[in-house]
């Protein structure tokens, strides 16, 4: 005989039956599959599957809400730039920005789960982080961010501050 016949079980539609008269078998907790060659259970506890399923760390969870609290002033900005045209700074602007930063994050909050108090607090967190040094995205990509913003935003922006410093209380500090 030669290598071109290969032993081979026909299967036909009585080993399929017997496959699931055995699969249904009251008195078995698991079944022998030929085609696999092992036992596989027929029922999975409750414990193996919460196993799998682990929480993210604590870490990655407040980096996540800090990001989210940064891409609500981030989109505060735009919303401030580009739907209300307001670019020059006073106390009016600055609480619009505030409020509309804070209903965006609530909003992103609510749809990717983060409304735990840690989480709040790091949202809060990444509101402050981006008010002081959201500008360096500006100085890292310019053209980009001309696109979100406005191209005179931008030119604002990089005439006003300086690339990698922080800006406190209207005071550029370089780092």
């Amino acid at each position: 005989m030669g290598l071109w016949r290969m032993a081979a079980r026909k299967y036909d539609i009585n080993d399929f039956n017997a496959r699931v008269k055995n699969i249904k078998s009251p008195r078995n907790n698991s079944y022998y599959d030929p085609d696999l060659g092992m036992h596989i259970p027929k029922r999975v506890t409750r414990d193996k599957i919460k196993k799998s399923n682990e929480e993210p760390s604590l870490m990655g969870k407040m980096l996540v809400s800090m990001i989210v609290g940064g891409l609500a002033l981030m989109f505060a900005q735009v919303v401030r730039i580009r739907v209300f045209g307001l670019t020059n700074p006073s106390d009016v602007v600055f609480y619009l920005e505030i409020f509309v930063t804070f209903w965006a994050m609530i909003m992103l909050a609510a749809v990717l789960d983060r409304r735990k108090l840690g989480e709040r607090l790091a949202q809060i967190v990444g509101v402050a982080v981006m008010m002081t040094a959201g500008h360096n995205i500006i100085w890292r990509w310019p053209d980009q961010m001309a696109v979100i913003y406005t191209e005179a935003h931008v030119e604002q922006v990089m005439e006003a501050t300086t690339q990698h410093s922080v800006v406190y209380r209207g005071t550029v500090y370089g780092l």
